[in-house]
């Protein structure tokens, strides 16, 4: 077999190894879906469907424990205002 055959099988076994070195001793960052600091750890954010036409966004406040509703029209792509729920009231006789 010639030289040059050798040389090349080398040169791709050692790219083969040098990247699986690397890939070995690289890992990903920690993916954190909310980092609780300033005003995130103040909401709960929730979506669901209303109708076909419409979605819905649930906005919960826990620091002042309100309950906002948000509706998407999606044929008209504007996001309105519904209204809001006082949980403090809602839940005020179910106190254990």
């Amino acid at each position: 077999m010639k030289k040059s055959f050798w040389l090349s099988l080398l040169v791709c076994v050692n790219l083969l190894l040098l990247t699986a070195i690397i890939l070995t001793s690289y890992s990903l960052p920690t993916a954190l879906a909310q980092q609780p600091a300033g005003l995130a750890d103040n909401f709960m954010i929730a979506t669901g469907e209303i109708q076909n036409e419409y979605d819905a966004l649930y906005v919960l406040d826990l620091k002042e424990r309100t309950l906002h509703t948000f509706y998407y029209d999606k044929g008209r792509r504007r996001l309105y205002y519904s209204d809001f729920r006082d949980l403090e009231r809602d839940f005020r006789n179910n106190r254990d």
